[in-house]
């Protein structure tokens, strides 16, 4: 999936991606993901910015599940998410949110009951009018 980083999160990132000499921007995006996500402290903050043209970066599959959560209990898009994550946590804002690492558990409910099908059974002519009324002992 493709996101688009806003342009100083993309500066700030372009830094940190010529300090590593990581070839692609989206490298650098999934290994600061990594480090949201595990809450690793790899001590970036002090980095350059360095202005950049490219925006658009690539989001590995791992990263997909997750960052999709915490942007809908926010109530934002996945660019929206990832650009806040990456911002904060270079920002070294790395108490002030919380990841969800795994995905909430679906219970399943405790009483199954099966539900057999009703067999056909021979209908049986019930006596109607007068012959029931005369079935009848009052």
């Amino acid at each position: 999936m493709q996101v688009r980083l806003a342009v100083l999160v993309a500066a700030k990132v372009e830094g940190i991606r010529l300090s590593l000499n990581y070839s692609k921007l989206s490298d650098t995006v999934n290994l600061l993901l990594d480090a949201i996500k595990h809450k690793w402290d790899l001590k970036l903050s002090d980095l350059s910015q360095i202005e950049t043209s490219e925006t658009r970066v690539r989001l590995d599959k791992r990263h997909h599940d997750w960052l999709s959560q915490y942007g809908l209990s926010r109530g934002i898009n996945i660019a929206s998410a990832t650009n806040l994550l990456i911002s904060e946590y270079l920002a070294g804002n790395v108490t002030s949110f919380q990841t969800p690492l795994t995905k909430p558990v679906l219970q399943q409910p405790q009483n199954l009951t099966e539900i057999t099908p009703i067999e056909q059974t021979q209908t049986i002519e019930k006596p109607k009018g007068q012959a029931l009324m005369r079935s009848l002992k009052l």
